[in-house]
């Protein structure tokens, strides 16, 4: 993934209060990182609106969230998530 190992560090520099994460980014120990820094999580999933080329192509799981996707998210300590199915 793309996200840098200072991600913490540069997200307070840029006076953030929580950082989101893309929902396959979000490991134990990048939600520990956040949440030692005093800071909020979320994880985002990837939505189907205007997808097509996601969906056929890079992101094969997006439209097939369901509680098993959300309850390992929860096990990686995030706080919150921004779900695309109630």
């Amino acid at each position: 993934d793309d996200i840098p190992n200072d991600f913490v560090e540069r997200s307070i520099a840029a006076g953030a209060t929580e950082i989101h994460l893309k929902y396959d980014t979000c490991t134990s120990d990048r939600i520990q990182r956040i949440h030692a820094a005093g800071l909020r999580s979320m994880a985002w999933l990837r939505g189907p609106i205007g997808m097509k080329d996601d969906v056929t192509s890079k992101y094969f799981d997006v439209g097939n969230e369901d509680e098993t996707m959300y309850d390992v998210l929860l096990r990686s300590g995030v706080q919150s998530i921004c779900g695309n199915r109630p």
